[in-house]
């Protein structure tokens, strides 16, 4: 027997608690977490934040554990979100740089990878919390 769909409440609520646990898990980061941990990793393919994707992953279970599969689509919605809000900002700080400016291209190639892991993240998160919200 399957678990009841969530109602749209129900996913606004979970959206919600998605991202403000990001939000806070983030800052908490920052201050709990060694320097050396919460390094970017530069890679041949682009930019790596291995404990970013934790973070992720675990903030899109919470909605996923209170929305159950439909939160999938909101999710990867928040967090391709997130990325174009990084994005922009990336190209903004770049295109206000007088001595040095990077183009759009070379912001989208460095942060591809890191890009589609944190979307990779966030699925498996709401995947792994949809499970535990239909269990219950």
């Amino acid at each position: 027997m399957s678990a009841a769909r969530p109602t749209l409440q129900r996913l606004i609520v979970a959206t919600a608690a998605a991202m403000g646990s990001l939000l806070v898990a983030s800052w908490l980061v920052g201050l709990v977490l060694p320097a050396h941990w919460q390094e970017v990793v530069q890679t041949r393919w682009g930019f790596l934040a291995p404990v970013s994707y934790v973070v992720t992953a675990l903030c899109m279970g919470l909605g996923g554990a209170l929305a159950g599969h439909r939160f999938l689509i909101v999710a990867v919605g928040l967090t391709l979100a997130v990325w174009i809000a990084t994005l922009s900002v990336l190209a903004g700080i770049a295109g206000a740089a007088s001595d040095m400016s990077y183009p759009l291209g070379f912001l989208l190639r460095t942060n591809a990878l890191s890009a589609t892991l944190s979307v990779v993240a966030a699925a498996l998160g709401t995947w792994l919390g949809a499970l535990w919200y239909a269990r219950r």
